[in-house]
């Protein structure tokens, strides 16, 4: 398996969760005015729509961090994204691992949140210990934090692959009119290559 269409799978995911987060902080987590209109409007349908954003976004993360294999099946993550690396002889692939599992560990209000919901039937999760089903919660500054880590990781393996970087940093990347500066850019780089 290549490598590059993977990392392009997992680019558009990362970009994709960027964006819901990107919503969901506007939505429930700027200004007092905001919060006070949608209640008003309707509170019991926010407050459905609030966990189900914290459910997509933990799920999300969990998801890009998830091991390379669950069982016996093959997992869609960076883990195996690495894994691919590892197996073509690139030297960088054990480091990778490292700081992604570095990652994985201070995402834990994502990861063990996901896990839960994923075990919703599990007795003592989502009873013993609250009552009640279990809900996730994060700040946005853990969000941030694995965003840009993530980012500079993807970077780092694109480098590695000679494939051009994708500025996470600008949110835009990957979808709707990001895509098309971005593309714009690199053709203009390349013409400019050329020359």
């Amino acid at each position: 398996m290549d490598a590059e269409p993977l990392v392009d799978i997992l680019d558009n995911e990362i970009f994709s969760l960027r964006t819901v987060f990107c919503t969901y902080e506007r939505l429930y987590r700027k200004d007092a005015e905001t919060r006070k209109l949608l209640s008003e409007c309707d509170a019991g349908f926010f407050n459905d729509l609030y966990i189900i954003y914290l459910h997509y976004i933990s799920i999300g993360v969990a998801r890009l961090l998830d091991p390379e294999k669950t069982g016996t099946k093959s997992n869609l993550t960076i883990f195996t994204l690495i894994s691919i690396l590892k197996e073509k002889g690139f030297a960088e692939a054990d480091s990778l691992k490292n700081r992604l599992k570095e990652m994985k560990a201070k995402a834990y209000n994502f990861t063990d949140p996901r896990n839960q919901l994923v075990s919703h039937l599990d007795f003592e999760a989502n009873y013993l210990v609250s009552g009640k089903k279990a809900i996730p919660s994060f700040i946005c500054s853990e969000f941030e934090d694995f965003y840009k880590d993530i980012g500079i990781l993807m970077n780092d393996i694109r480098s590695i692959l000679g494939m051009s970087p994708n500025m996470y940093e600008w949110g835009i990347t990957g979808h709707g009119c990001g895509g098309k500066l971005i593309h714009s850019l690199q053709v203009a780089s390349n013409s400019i290559k050329r020359k």
